[in-house]
């Protein structure tokens, strides 16, 4: 039924306990993939004994910036036609397999399902939470995603045949940001999905070692590009408005980010739609620039002053 995949690129505190997850699902008709990234912390000493008929384990020369290729590769070499992801420092509750497996038999045309997920960050638990079962159109999907990020590697669920279509992960394309280009070519691709209220998993962010909101990251986010590819070929104005706001969002999310690393530049802001940006974006663009725009004039003064 499952293909799970789990990429390991020196996760060795963290590993074992997101395999042993899997492993307590009370679905039990799944394989398990496990791609070693190239660890050198003693992770791929840690996975070996888990191989079995149930779980195999590949093994990758070159680590790939956000596991992209190696999650490509167990697509690859997937014998199921429902994939499914874990990050190697996250979890999946016992529930998640049997939860997908109901959801599938209910919405049978469906291909694409995004459940509910806990969040650890600095110690506190939250999340995010679909307010309700249902099955909604790809182009209402799109809006809402341009709104907020209704979608995680750990609580999603895709047919194959639907990822291939779609594209897969931009492995080699960028370092960052690929997972969100994947779930917007995905809807692009689809009719419509299913989301569902019922936590399944828990994306620890305290473990993935990132300094949330100031990784490095480039000049503008993968999902621009999409956006730009699609509405040179399509002209349906309620996609393509979502399509602006979602690449406004994650572009100055970023944006945010390089200013956080004095990487940012005004040139930068080319990526964003100005007509677009709802009030939030638009506070959000104002902080980014008027610091900014107040330091230049500062120095105009105090040269004009010498």
């Amino acid at each position: 039924m499952f293909t799970v995949i789990i990429p390991v690129h020196n996760k060795k505190e963290y590993v074992t306990a997101a395999i042993d997850s899997v492993l307590a699902q009370t679905f039990g008709e799944f394989e398990l993939i496990l791609i070693d990234d190239c660890s050198t912390d003693g992770s791929t000493d840690l996975i070996k004994p888990y191989e079995s008929e149930k779980v195999t384990i590949y093994n990758r020369d070159t680590p790939g910036p956000g596991g992209y290729a190696a999650r490509n590769l167990g697509v690859e070499k997937a014998n199921y036609q429902w994939i499914t992801f874990l990050d190697a420092d996250d979890i999946w509750y016992p529930n998640h397999l049997q939860t997908a497996y109901e959801l599938i038999n209910k919405y049978q045309q469906v291909e694409f399902f995004s459940l509910s997920r806990d969040k650890i960050f600095k110690g506190e638990k939250s999340g995010f939470f679909h307010p309700k079962e249902e099955q909604i159109e790809h182009h209402i999907a799109l809006e809402r995603f341009s709104h907020k990020d209704i979608f995680h590697t750990n609580a999603v669920v895709i047919k194959k045949e639907l990822f291939i279509t779609a594209g897969g992960f931009p492995a080699g394309q960028c370092k960052r940001g690929g997972d969100s280009d994947l779930w917007l070519r995905l809807l692009l691709n689809c009719d419509s999905i299913v989301v569902s209220p019922i936590v399944t998993s828990c994306y620890a962010l305290d473990n993935s070692g990132v300094i949330y909101g100031k990784a490095s990251v480039e000049n503008q986010h993968p999902v621009y590009k999409t956006s730009i590819q699609y509405m040179k070929s399509h002209q349906q104005g309620n996609i393509n408005a979502a399509l602006k706001k979602l690449s406004n969002r994650k572009n100055i999310s970023w944006l945010v980010a390089r200013k956080r690393s004095g990487m940012f530049t005004l040139s930068d802001l080319k990526v964003i739609y100005f007509s677009s940006l709802d009030k939030k974006g638009l506070k959000q663009l104002i902080k980014l620039i008027n610091p900014l725009h107040v330091a230049k004039t500062s120095t105009r003064l105090r040269k004009i002053s010498s």
